[in-house]
């Protein structure tokens, strides 16, 4: 059998900025981005393509903020998504490496968020289930602080973010 043929638009570091201009991404602002990468088309060059243009619709004053959240750095008894044998839970909460912003990886967020996070100058938030990476000037304002006790409230990137007037692009992924 033989695979069939790429769909969707051929898409470009070129024609993404571009569109995204279009869109009225506007250079030197923060944005706040959920996304995703098979919804686009065909990308030429994946996820490094997408992170490519969206940091030259932005500029270099502009900043990029993406989650990267690591629920399974919680406990065991609470995983439904897949759950795991009740017998396993005392060795999975003894053996789960400690949350390090710089190597723990982002999880069910994407493969977008995942190249943020390790794009070479981007900061991680320090809250181990639901941190936020951002790239740009506006990084560290936005990621330090996160406190453990506040998830995504009031001593958030989130709240920063509001605060700062960044606004969210939605890019080929939904509310859900």
């Amino acid at each position: 059998m033989s695979t069939p043929p790429p769909t969707g638009p051929l898409v470009t570091r070129d024609t993404l900025a571009a569109d995204l201009r279009t869109l009225g991404v506007r250079a030197g602002e923060t944005l706040l981005v959920h996304s995703s990468l098979s919804s686009l088309g065909w990308v030429n060059g994946g996820p490094v393509t997408l992170v490519q243009g969206l940091l030259d619709a932005l500029g270099p004053d502009g900043t990029l903020v993406v989650p990267t959240q690591s629920g399974d750095l919680s406990d065991p008894a609470l995983w439904s998504n897949p759950p795991v044998p009740e017998d396993w839970w005392p060795t999975i909460r003894a053996t789960m490496p400690a949350y390090d912003p710089r190597v723990t990886p982002s999880r069910g967020v994407g493969v977008i968020p995942e190249t943020v996070r390790t794009w070479p100058g981007a900061l991680r938030s320090a809250h181990p289930e639901t941190s936020f990476a951002a790239l740009g000037p506006g990084a560290a304002r936005i990621v330090e602080g996160h406190a453990p006790d506040c998830r995504l409230g009031e001593r958030s990137p989130l709240a920063r973010l509001e605060a700062g007037g960044a606004r969210v692009l939605l890019l080929g992924a939904g509310y859900d």
